[in-house]
């Protein structure tokens, strides 16, 4: 990390300098200079940097690395302090950690090979959320068991959004059959990549295995939220952004961008293409 702030310090230094010593007409020796410097970040960012024997896996199948994941989520979301100093217990981005999974939450990560020394180099986490299953339709003819009025039991159908002529009084039940156990769609957090190793192809390879590791669940649909200058990436991705249902007279409030990808053939495609790059 202190040489990455080292070269940010230091690159728009000399460029500077470059750029003064043309300007004061000294072009050979500003030119030189430039030439000197463009080559060296050039090196340091596609030699000096370069990684190799990249993989990635679920965390709980590599527990030992389980200390580095919590050191990379905290160092990009620092962990809540108390008025009293005290740290946060149970921080979000981390207390799920211990909890990963092969169903869900599954907290995902890549570990690559740096100077000789493996370590943790990008992460992201799977979770199901309360949009992720369909609603309990049975609910509703355990109302109607319980010898609740049918139409009282429709209205309650029809606010919670539901067609009521699905249910059937006479043999209290329903006339289509639900599917309850199937999650449709499960969000993607806490996508972090080492500062020093962005640029490397890391983020979209975490995605990429993301996307397989929820295929690979029979989930439909991967959803997530970013701030607008990550829009792009994701797009590049395949990735795209839904649009607020506008409503009349309620101001339109966007706290972030809902981002969802659908997973069929062609992002099943796309995440084999990104993951053997990335390898």
């Amino acid at each position: 990390m202190t040489n990455v702030k080292i070269v940010a310090f230091i690159a728009p230094s000399v460029l500077l300098v470059s750029s003064l010593l043309i300007l004061l007409h000294n072009a050979p020796l500003g030119l030189g200079i430039l030439i000197i410097a463009i080559s060296w970040l050039w090196y340091n960012r596609h030699c000096l940097r370069r990684i190799s024997n990249v993989e990635f896996h679920k965390l709980h199948e590599v527990p030992q690395y389980t200390e580095e994941v919590s050191a990379l989520v905290t160092s990009e979301w620092p962990v809540p302090v108390t008025a009293e100093g005290i740290k946060e217990a149970n921080f979000v981005r981390t207390c799920s950690l211990s909890e990963s999974c092969d169903t869900l939450p599954c907290n995902l990560l890549a570990v690559a090979t740096y100077n000789g020394v493996k370590q943790v180099v990008a992460h992201c986490v799977l979770r199901e959320t309360s949009f992720s299953r369909p609603p309990d339709l049975h609910k509703f003819t355990r109302m109607l068991k319980m010898g609740l009025p049918l139409a009282a039991v429709q209205q309650s159908m029809e606010v919670a959004g539901f067609d009521p002529s699905i249910l059937n009084e006479k043999y209290s039940e329903l006339s289509q059959t639900p599917s309850l156990n199937a999650i449709h769609n499960v969000t993607l957090s806490a996508l972090v990549v080492k500062p020093e190793f962005r640029g490397h192809g890391l983020g979209k390879g975490m995605c990429a295995y993301a996307a397989q590791m929820a295929s690979g669940l029979g989930i439909k649909e991967v959803i997530g939220g970013c701030r607008n200058e990550l829009v792009p990436f994701y797009e590049k991705l395949g990735v795209k952004r839904r649009s607020a249902e506008k409503r009349e007279r309620i101001p339109k409030v966007r706290l972030g961008n809902e981002m969802f990808l659908v997973l069929d053939d062609e992002a099943a495609k796309q995440a084999a293409e990104i993951l053997t790059k990335a390898k």
